[in-house]
């Protein structure tokens, strides 16, 4: 007996994309908003609160990635081109290894300028004069703005599925039948 790809993504496979989503856009939006603070004890809090994010989005993006394996999903969808369908398979893996290394950055800059001693363990140490001075921080500034590009891609390629492809591609992605 030959089983059929599912229409739509899994209920658990939505909510933890849409959990994602917001959880990568929450922690965009606090980095920006913290990049412009003097390293000063008023950036403990926001900073306490990224970091915070920063770890549940890596336990959400590493469940996702073993639900996406575990669980059925639908067939890829067809771009009508070969190469924008390999692009789009991609993409896909890209976003969870960016996401996951997004996460992992951040964490190893935490442990390089000893932060969590800092800014939840109460220690009265100051933050580091210059976050660059780090490695991982550096990296963490490259591999965020290649995860924008691609999180960019994939809206776009999504909005073009629905609206030029007319595939109704989105409803896959949401929940009900």
């Amino acid at each position: 007996m030959t089983k059929t790809s599912p229409k739509k993504y899994h209920p658990i496979q939505v909510t933890l994309h849409w959990l994602v989503v917001l959880l990568v856009v929450a922690a965009f939006v606090m980095g920006k908003s913290m990049s412009g603070l003097p390293n000063d004890a008023n950036k403990l809090a926001p900073l306490a609160l990224h970091m915070s994010v920063g770890v549940f989005t890596l336990v959400v993006i590493v469940t996702r990635f073993i639900t996406r394996m575990k669980l059925p999903k639908p067939e890829h969808a067809s771009a009508g081109n070969a190469f924008f369908d390999w692009i789009g398979k991609a993409v896909h893996y890209a976003l969870y290894l960016l996401v996951f290394l997004t996460a992992v950055s951040g964490m190893s800059l935490s442990m390089q300028a000893g932060l969590v001693p800092i800014v939840f363990g109460g220690s009265g140490s100051p933050l580091p004069a210059d976050f660059f001075d780090f490695t991982a921080r550096m990296l963490h500034g490259f591999i965020v703005p290649a995860l924008l590009l691609l999180v960019l891609l994939h809206v776009g390629a999504a909005l073009y599925h629905q609206f030029m492809l007319k595939d109704n591609l989105l409803s896959r992605m949401w929940y009900g039948r």
